[in-house]
């Protein structure tokens, strides 16, 4: 724990950042796109390394440009980022000040572009599971004469590279994942009766941080969850005998986020809760055992359901999924589901979530773990084999 609190999160160095450029650059000439402007953070920050505070701000717009006809990539940042560009050089990230806000950061990134011919194909990061950020400005600048910029949604070219995960990203995965789950075990020590999901939460969120998070994006806490939300934001409803606890922990450090979740019972648990905890881990398991490269999201949905069947159950709970990748987000393609064609790749990380509620309880172990051809290799630490019980 020490180790952690006092070293800062790695993250991608210049060999990894200048390796995912030039392979965005390779895909780009593949799809006949002669330039990419990246506007959301986690693309941004996945393709140029260049980390600031500066993204709770809209006035200074932070931009990325990378061309078919360039090395390395340009980054379009406000001239009060200087200081920060000069304390981490990267020889493939190409700094271009702006002195304003957005209207001439929209004209950088114009200037940038200006050699390109008219009528060059421009992709943006919008798209399946891509919202980016952008402007109407931006977009009309560069539409405009004499520009005549061709724009196109380009998220499946960028998804084809950051679905296949480095080793540095599966190690800082496997490091936040076991922050969340430590945090989540030792934090079952603070519960108290009358406890409200608000306070659990903040708690939870110091240990995480005390070892060694960046940030808990993702966090909800439900007391005895059956049939509540699970999205919304934490609240007053308090801790009693016989509740169920639920927590969905994403916690975030360096460029990976956790997205698991683990669940526990204040108080002895009755012969059904047990057996249907234990049902529900072993499905999560054997799914995940039995996935390979090749298949198919709704080749992986339709495995499910053939364990699922195994007890006359009601379906699952969840969006309509068993699972989904992730890695510098939350939630990453693919979705495993029914009608997805989405393929599953070697190296891509891979979540199980199915969930149960029934029986006055919720059961559900999220694991999380890299794609092989041989199975699973977990990067969480596996879901206790009994329903965790606390005793108040």
């Amino acid at each position: 724990m020490e180790k952690n609190m006092a070293m800062p999160p790695l993250w991608p160095g210049e060999a990894e950042i200048g390796e995912r450029i030039e392979r965005l650059r390779a895909n780009m000439a593949d799809a006949r796109i002669d330039a990419m402007v990246l506007t959301s953070r986690q693309n941004f920050e996945y393709y140029s390394g260049f980390r600031t505070l500066f993204w709770t701000s809209d006035t200074r717009p932070l931009l990325a440009i990378a061309r078919r006809d360039r090395a390395g990539i340009a980054i379009v940042i406000n001239s009060s980022e200087e200081r920060n560009a000069q304390a981490w050089p990267n020889r493939h990230v190409q700094p271009l000040y702006y002195h304003g806000y957005t209207d001439v950061a929209v004209s950088a990134t114009g200037a940038f572009l200006s050699d390109l011919p008219a009528g060059a194909a421009v992709g943006f990061d919008y798209g399946l599971d891509m919202f980016g950020r952008g402007s109407i400005a931006l977009i009309d600048y560069l539409r405009a004469a004499p520009h005549n910029f061709r724009l196109s949604d380009q998220a499946d070219l960028i998804w084809r590279q950051r679905l296949i995960k480095s080793r540095h990203e599966l190690d800082t995965k496997r490091e936040v994942c076991r922050i969340a789950t430590e945090s989540f075990f030792a934090g079952l020590a603070d519960l108290r009766i009358g406890m409200n999901e608000y306070e659990f939460g903040q708690l939870l969120k110091q240990r995480m941080i005390g070892l060694g998070a960046d940030s808990v994006d993702w966090l909800p806490v439900r007391f005895d969850p059956a049939g509540k939300s699970y999205a919304q934001p934490n609240y007053d409803f308090r801790l009693a005998h016989g509740n169920f606890i639920w927590v969905d922990m994403g916690a975030r450090r360096a460029d990976q986020i956790s997205d698991l979740d683990r669940v526990a019972k204040v108080g002895k648990a009755t012969p059904e809760q047990e057996d249907l905890y234990g049902f529900v881990r072993s499905v999560t398991l054997r799914l995940a055992e039995k996935i390979r490269p090749g298949m198919t999201g709704e080749k992986v949905y339709h495995l499910f359901e053939e364990l699922w069947s195994e007890r006359n159950l009601s379906r699952l709970t969840a969006a309509g999924r068993v699972g989904h990748g992730s890695g510098i987000a939350l939630t990453e393609p693919p979705s495993l589901m029914a009608g997805s064609s989405e393929i599953i790749l070697e190296d891509m990380v891979l979540h199980l979530e199915p969930k149960l509620e029934m029986a006055g309880g919720v059961y559900q172990t999220e694991e999380v773990f890299r794609v092989t051809t041989t199975g699973p290799e977990f990067l969480s630490d596996i879901a206790p084999e009994r329903l965790p019980i606390v005793d108040l």
